[in-house]
């Protein structure tokens, strides 16, 4: 729950930020000439208290007003109610000049706090959403780019060589290449066929496509991404939490400070009351916490832009702490590791021809989404006639039972077809072995092999131990000598094969309570992986992200391209974030009571110390969007 006591700035207030207006620019203005008239001027001393008074009401008449609100909300830490506390006690002690300038200085640091939010805004813009141009259609013009009635959902456009996608579409025809960059992070061109979704702010790099439109342009697949930074770092992080609780302490410590400082300072040090209220009140002025906090969702927003040009969607600022904080990471074997296009290398079959075979194999599969029975479909690549399948029912990931034009098709494991009471040949093989039965009459099998993804080596798990990760493990529910050719070839010492989803599960579950508290576990997996799985971990994270379609995942990072390779630097971006929200914090606490230190010796005035206090907290909001822009040149 979001503290009710502190003042939360967030970055997307850039969203809606407008110039100074020029009522605010001819208060400034009056104020700096009544400034100069007091100072320069010489003026009767009823006029020089006139004049600073009214340059008070002018620069903070708004000020007070918000701070009357503050008090009635019972939000007691903000910084414009102990300012104008402050300067109060400026004019009660004949010191008003020193009041109005702080109440000056206050708009001005809003000001300039505004602009830096909103250039940040652009910044990360330029990041979570495409340049425009490049959703210009083939025959459209930038000014109907998101019209709906362009092109509406269910019509088809043909995309060829050089033409940018402008809205999110299915291929329903053609083979080629598409540049998903602004999506995957990876400018590696894909390889594109039927079924394969195609989101706006793509680019076809080769061969031609014939693809429908399934989204309108406002509910686009980017727009949905944007969404979701924009969004996620309204979540407050344990560190966020912990050091909005330590600093809630600040207004009442300086306020003990205060009263010791009445009471000492006179009747030990000798020093006039009117001076020691002067030295108490900068101590008052800069007891908010706010300018310590504000940069904190900042530095998380400007995080999560850094792992988006990697490719990657952070769910909110929580997972991306989390992640900041990963020791162990667990690998669902297939779709990470290995690829899921799987590759046919043998059928074998004694009632019929092998053509026969597969083709019987591909319409019993037609309806399943499982990645096996689409690989059979694709190695067929011949017309299905989708009437003739029917009483398709599907077992997990190990099997399905189907009609194919009246003869009932078993299709599946060999535990599947153990369950439905039919023998097969028990015998040692390599690769994934794909069982077939016709009318409950053993009929033969089809042999598949994986290959090791592209991103995936030793360097690869190397480089996650330099990103501090202590243990690395796979899971999967293939055959043991399978794995262990995998990770031997890996160098992965530690995994676990012929696993169940309630045994994977249980596993995870495992790893996660041997860190006591000490570390984050993280399960990585693709998009066709059972969703309970990555609830068992600390942190999800998904990958292929794109092969979703215009549905996001549920997980906590969803990394959109098709490997993992990226995984070590969004770990290092998570763990770079952490440690500039930490060091930004300390920073602004050093500098916050050092200010207090030599306010109460004398030597910061309010007006110093306001100022002072603004420029450390703009300091550290510039060095959070760092987090952003180093990686980004990285």
């Amino acid at each position: 729950m979001k503290p009710e006591t502190t003042e939360r700035i967030y970055p997307s207030s850039g969203d809606d930020y407008k110039h100074p207006g020029v009522l605010m620019t001819f208060r400034i203005i009056i104020c700096l000439i009544l400034l100069a008239a007091y100072y320069l001027a010489e003026l009767p001393k009823d006029m020089s208290m006139a004049a600073v008074v009214l340059a008070a009401v002018i620069a903070g008449y708004d000020i007070l007003i918000g701070a009357v609100q503050d008090i009635l909300s019972r939000m007691l830490l903000r910084e414009r109610l102990v300012v104008v506390i402050a300067a109060g006690l400026c004019f009660s002690i004949g010191r008003g000049i020193e009041g109005a300038i702080a109440l000056i200085l206050l708009q001005l640091g809003y000001m300039l706090r505004n602009y830096a939010l909103h250039k940040t805004h652009d910044m990360i813009s330029g990041v979570i959403e495409p340049d425009r141009k490049i959703l210009k259609g083939p025959e459209s013009d930038a000014k109907d780019a998101d019209k709906k009635a362009e092109n509406p959902v269910g019509s088809m456009l043909v995309l060829f060589e050089g033409v940018s996608v402008p809205v999110d579409c299915v291929i329903r025809e053609g083979t080629g290449t598409a540049d998903l960059s602004f999506v995957t992070g990876n400018d590696k061109k894909l390889e594109m066929k039927k079924g394969d979704y195609l989101p706006a702010g793509s680019v076809c790099t080769g061969g031609q496509f014939a693809a429908e439109v399934v989204e309108t342009p406002d509910n686009a697949l980017y727009r949905k991404l944007a969404a979701v930074i924009k969004q996620g770092y309204d979540a407050m992080t344990e560190t966020e939490l912990a050091w909005t609780r330590a600093t809630n302490f600040l207004i009442p410590l300086a306020l003990v400070v205060c009263l010791v400082s009445l009471v000492v300072m006179p009747f030990v040090f000798k020093i006039e009351i009117n001076e020691v209220v002067r030295r108490i009140i900068t101590v008052i002025a800069i007891a908010s916490p706010c300018s310590i906090l504000v940069s904190i969702p900042m530095t998380y927003y400007s995080g999560m832009a850094a792992a988006r040009k990697t490719g990657a969607i952070v769910k909110n600022a929580v997972a991306l702490e989390n992640a900041a904080s990963v020791r162990s990471v667990v690998f669902n074997k297939i779709g990470t590791i290995t690829d899921r296009n799987f590759l046919i290398t043998e059928i074998r079959t004694d009632k019929m021809d092998s053509a026969t075979f597969l083709k019987v194999a591909a319409y019993a599969s037609s309806k399943s989404e499982n990645f096996i029975a689409k690989a059979i479909v694709n190695a067929y690549n011949g017309d299905i006639t989708h009437e003739l399948v029917g009483e398709f029912r599907e077992d997990s990931e190990d099997g399905l039972s189907v009609s194919v034009d009246g003869i009932q098709i078993l299709l599946g494991s060999g535990s599947f077809f153990s369950t439905n009471g039919i023998d097969v040949p028990d015998e040692v093989f390599e690769g994934t072995r794909v069982h077939m039965a016709v009318n409950g009459i053993y009929a033969g099998w089809i042999t598949l092999s994986e290959t090791i993804a592209p991103d995936t080596s030793v360097s690869f798990f190397n480089s996650l131990v330099n990103a501090d990760v202590e243990r690395i493990a796979m899971i999967s529910g293939d055959k043991r000598e399978k794995d262990r050719e995998v990770a031997n070839e890996l160098g992965i010492e530690e995994y676990y094969a012929e696993c169940s989803t309630e045994e994977k599960i249980s596993r995870l579950q495992e790893i996660r309570a041997r860190h006591d508290g000490r570390g984050k576990l993280l399960f990585v997996a693709d998009c066709q992986t059972n969703p309970t799985l990555f609830e068992a971990a600390d942190i999800g994270m998904m990958v292929n992200g794109v092969a979703c379609g215009g549905t996001l995942p549920k997980a906590d990072i969803v990394i959109m391209g098709r490997g993992i390779g990226s995984i070590p630097a969004i770990l290092k971006i998570a763990r770079k974030t952490k440690h500039v929200v930490t060091g930004g914090v300390i920073f602004t606490c050093f500098v916050k009571l050092l200010i207090m230190a030599l306010a109460l010796v004398g030597f910061a005035p309010i007006w110093f110390g306001i100022l002072i206090d603004f420029c450390a907290s703009f300091a550290v909001l510039l060095n959070c969007t760092g987090v952003y822009s180093r990686s980004a040149a990285k």
